[in-house]
């Protein structure tokens, strides 16, 4: 049996040896080559624009041991564009990464079909008539994406829907699940809805991360609940003048270390919705200042439990800081410091002294100076291990709000209309540190990468807008590499006779 595993070994090597690398450039033939990828094949595209021409459906089939990689020559930009007509790619498969493109000019940039260990990455996705990356296909799964670094503006332009993203279904009639959104930036969006990130009824598993959404007309962030699976997470997002609320949800969600500022609506609301109320929620360590309506509002809670709303700062002077809308006789409120009126019974509310608490407002500076009613006191039970900015907190007494204190001034990223961690910010380390969600995708550091480089995280330097590899990513050199099909093929038969024997050797009752 070990001589048969080591020929399995050496035959898999041979299969994966045979894949090409594929360079285009404007004039070539573009989607006629992503057409006709194998496992472990990885193109790479110069600058150009690249017009579909109409309707264009691909998929990309990689494998775990040879993913697909189709990405922009370093340093460069290449421009897919569609018409307005039809989506600019609809795209299925497993196992492939796109990275590095400028997509333009139809109606949804992206929609998914069913796809898996999917890595969309580094893109531009602008002037579209609806959305900017969808998967909401009735039927179809998206499990295990990666949608890291986009950036996502002037959708809806023809008056469609026009969210950033709207990943799965309405009634859960198709589903996301498994997957990370994070470090994207989504601004001037619009069309008739204009959420930023919308996970459908029936998403599980899903964490949303690290992502600056400015200016959406519907919520920021919305999310349902669904029948089993893990819990979602929203944290670490800053949220900057929505006009409804900054972030909406049902249950089955922890929403901590988030920033959320001028929602025209509530700052963070949680009502049923699609058949599901709201129970098994977290709410602990955000930061809500100057919602329209409140900072935190609530519906449906009665009758429902396992509700935390821990250790936030809910600052709506001159309104309400907290509206619990029919009662939640089950839920924990703790150490939560308000400014405004709360309408909640019980305890776990102290009033807070001003504005100045969460620093200069006016400046666009959330963190607490020196001396804030809102250093040290947290409860530590309900403290996540880090905060906004991936700070510790480590000390057994955390600070009330998205923000550790541990210097007189912000050691981290300064708020802005940009990727979060950009211009130098001090996001230190995204990825380190956090549990994997993306199952082995690498965006965690440490994590084994899909495109087949180095196992190292992006050691804080902020993300990458001009489609270039990540430092010492190893995705190959300039030169296109020639090798014959007679190899694939060879590999291919090679792992058909490695099956065969196998099941051979168990039918003859080998050990």
């Amino acid at each position: 049996m070990r001589e048969l595993l080591t020929l399995c070994a050496v035959l898999s090597l041979v299969q994966t040896a045979s894949a090409e690398t594929f360079e285009i450039r404007a004039g070539d033939d573009l989607f006629a080559r992503l057409g006709s990828l194998a496992p472990g094949d990885e193109v790479i595209v110069f600058a150009g624009t690249y017009a579909t021409g109409g309707f264009l459906e691909l998929d990309l089939a990689g494998t775990a041991a040879a993913p697909i990689l189709v990405r922009a020559a370093d340093g460069e930009r290449p421009v897919i564009e569609g018409v307005r007509s039809q989506n600019v790619i609809n795209l299925s498969g497993s196992y492939f990464t796109l990275r590095g493109f400028d997509i333009r000019g139809g109606s949804h940039g992206l929609r998914l079909a069913s796809v898996d260990h999917v890595r969309l990455e580094d893109l531009t996705l602008h002037d579209l008539g609806d959305v900017g990356i969808s998967c909401n296909r009735s039927g179809n799964t998206c499990d295990h994406l990666v949608v890291r670094r986009n950036e996502i503006y002037d959708t809806g332009v023809d008056g469609g829907p026009g969210e950033g993203m709207y990943l799965g279904c309405n009634n859960a009639a198709c589903v996301i699940s498994n997957s990370t959104i994070e470090q994207n930036y989504i601004h001037d969006i619009g069309g008739s809805q204009g959420d930023g990130i919308e996970l459908k009824t029936g998403s599980f598993g899903n964490v949303v991360r690290d992502n600056v959404i400015i200016g959406a007309n519907y919520p920021a962030i919305t999310m349902y609940g669904f029948e089993s699976g893990a819990a979602n997470i929203v944290e670490r997002n800053f949220i900057w003048g929505t006009t409804d609320n900054g972030i909406q949800v049902v249950g089955q969600v922890v929403v901590r270390n988030n920033i959320i500022l001028d929602a025209g609506q509530n700052g963070i609301h949680s009502k049923a919705s699609q058949g599901f109320a709201p129970h098994d929620l977290e709410i602990v360590h955000n930061t809500v200042w100057n919602a329209g309506a409140a900072c935190m509002k609530t519906n449906d809670w009665s009758g429902q439990a396992g509700q935390l709303i821990a250790n936030n700062a809910f600052y709506c002077e001159g309104g309400l800081a907290v509206d619990v809308n029919g009662g939640a006789p089950a839920a924990t409120f703790a150490s939560n410091v308000t400014l405004g009126d709360v309408r909640a019974a019980g305890g776990g509310f102290a009033a807070g002294m001003g504005s100045g608490d969460l620093g200069d407002p006016s400046g666009l500076v959330f963190y607490p100076p020196m001396g804030s009613p809102l250093i040290n006191a947290g409860d530590p039970s309900h403290a996540p291990a880090d905060d906004f900015d991936l700070g510790a907190r480590s000390d057994g007494l955390p600070d009330v709000g998205a923000y550790e204190v541990t210097t007189p001034t912000n050691p981290g990223w300064m708020l802005g209309s940009d990727f979060k961690g950009s211009e130098g910010g001090g996001t230190p380390g995204v990825d380190a540190g956090v549990p994997a969600a993306d199952g082995g995708l690498g965006t965690d550091g440490g994590a084994p990468r899909a495109d087949g480089g180095s196992m190292t995280g992006d050691g804080g330097s902020g993300p990458r807008v001009d489609g270039g590899a990540d430092g010492g990513s190893g995705e190959g050199c300039a030169c296109s590499v020639q090798s014959s099909k007679p190899p694939r093929l060879a590999g291919i038969l090679g792992g058909v006779v490695c099956v065969a024997l196998l099941l051979w050797r168990r039918r003859c009752g080998a050990r």
